[in-house]
């Protein structure tokens, strides 16, 4: 009766929600009309792919062979859709390489933007500490006028005709203007300056590694990777769960309900394998969601995702311990922790350096009559401090202390980085040879099926199924190792 039931195309998303088990319907009952066709047997060329097995689209729904697959048209037709309303024939049929590619074509992320706001940010600190060497040119002007009168009266005693007369002489003018344009190089500062700058330096550096990390192209494509294999199993396990819910072995009795919640009738097996399929095709349509998102596509687009071939590499343990991690974030930052401390400690004995300036500049002011109003001056000024009851001497202590810390804190990154590089790649060993167990297995057992079986019946679906989830989370598996590796090595792929 399965053959003769047309086939329609129905979101599996929502016709997973309206399916439940009901007691009292006998097994004789019609299967939803959404049933698909049996899966062909995989060709022993691609056993490892299942090429030929109808796919899911990003919502579970069984889709057409590859060359049935087009991308969303726009059409306008008599009683159909509006002009420009798209419309889709099938699922979008994407490669991993595909999306990554698209996810890298998109405009830049506001993280992306904000890591090069920090460089930028970082960068000009540098500068502006590096203006420092120079010298700082400056200029003044003031004019005032004083309500009263500022200077003495003389009094002036005349031999000759016996009085005495009151003379005023002005020591300032009531109406006062000033003028000067200053230069001041630094002499011994510069020394300081030197250091800070070293500081300033470290820093970049520190923000640079962190940015490179936050918007590199392998943190990227790992996130996309990461999605699209998830995406991908979950299509896989959403396939085992329809096949098995209709293959009879659970007492698949068929009924329907409300789209917004699965009520199951009675417990048992066939309660847990439709409550799993129901949170599967959840986790399918958030998945796409999400994968949709990385290419700017709509979240609802369906997709059909093609397998990706298995990861091969052939690193030793003997690369990996010869190669030393320069560009870890971890041992970047410690390293320049090391210079930013080191340099913290060389101005903290500074301290006891005398500060010497050389100054110059011109000068106008009609202030002080017994001045001349134009002149230029040039020297040297230096300040000390003879007392400040111990302050530079602790100063110092502390510097040398924080800089022992940040010697010590770069030892033992060093350390964990080495310990954490073998741990990764032993994991990555580990996950190589279950992969390559899993694809070996997977290819003889399906083998095995095409061979002992005549045609395809529904528990050798979901067997197949089940058989290509285990043999794609082996392989996400090993991917993930490797990358753990090549960020603890600071490399590219």
């Amino acid at each position: 009766m399965l053959g003769n039931r047309k086939h329609h195309h129905l979101d599996s998303a929502a016709r997973i929600t309206t399916v439940v088990l009901a007691a009292g319907i006998g097994a004789a009952q019609d299967f939803p009309a959404t049933i698909p066709s049996a899966l062909k047997a995989a060709p022993p060329t691609r056993l490892t792919r299942f090429s030929d097995s109808p796919p899911l689209s990003s919502t579970g729904v069984t889709a057409g062979r590859a060359g049935q697959v087009s991308d969303p048209v726009t059409v306008a037709s008599a009683g159909g859709p509006a002009v420009g309303q798209p419309v889709r024939s099938g699922p979008r049929r994407v490669t991993l390489q595909q999306v990554q590619q698209q996810s890298a074509n998109r405009a830049v992320s506001p993280l992306a933007y904000m890591s090069h706001l920090s460089v930028e940010a970082a960068k000009e600190h540098r500068l502006a500490v590096e203006a420092d060497y120079f010298p700082k040119f400056g200029a003044t002007f003031l004019n005032l006028h004083t309500t009263d009168f500022l200077g003495q009266i003389v009094q002036v005693r005349r031999p000759f005709v016996g009085v005495t007369t009151q003379v005023p002489v002005q020591l300032v003018n009531q109406n006062m203007t000033v003028a000067a344009l200053t230069m001041v190089q630094p002499i011994t500062p510069l020394f300081e300056v030197r250091q800070a700058v070293r500081i300033a330096r470290a820093d970049e550096r520190i923000a640079m590694a962190k940015a490179t990390v936050s918007v590199s192209k392998n943190a990227r494509d790992t996130e996309v990777e990461e999605t699209y294999f998830k995406l991908l199993i979950a299509q896989r396990r959403l396939t085992s769960a329809e096949w098995k819910l209709r293959s009879g072995e659970t007492r698949p009795l068929y009924a329907s309900v409300s789209a917004d919640a699965l009520r199951v009738s009675g417990d048992g097996a066939g309660a847990s394998e439709a409550r799993k399929a129901v949170e599967t095709a959840a986790t399918v349509k958030e998945l796409t969601a999400s994968l949709n998102r990385f290419m700017g596509w709509p979240e609802d687009a369906e997709l059909e995702l093609v397998v990706p071939e298995p990861l091969f590499e052939n690193i030793s343990l003997q690369e990996v311990s010869d190669k030393s991690p320069a560009a870890n974030l971890a041992l970047v930052e410690a390293e320049e922790t090391v210079v930013k401390a080191r340099a913290a400690h060389s101005i903290s004995k500074m301290e006891y350096f005398p500060a010497v300036v050389a100054v110059s500049g011109y000068l106008f002011q009609n202030t002080l009559p017994a001045v001349n109003s134009n002149f230029g001056y040039g020297g040297v000024m230096a300040s000390y401090t003879l007392f400040d009851f111990g302050k530079r001497e602790h100063t110092v202590k502390e510097a040398r202390a924080q800089l022992g810390m940040a010697e010590t804190a770069l030892q033992l990154t060093k350390a964990k980085l080495a310990a954490d590089v073998k741990k990764s790649y032993f994991d990555l060993e580990r996950s190589r040879q279950l992969s390559q167990v899993a694809q070996k297995i997977g290819s003889s057992a399906a083998l095995l099926m095409k061979v002992s079986s005549t045609s395809d019946s529904l528990e050798v679906s979901a067997a197949r199924a089940d058989m290509e989830v285990e043999m794609i989370e082996a392989d996400f598996a090993h991917r993930q190792a490797f990358h753990r590796l090549q960020a603890l090595m600071g490399t590219t792929r």
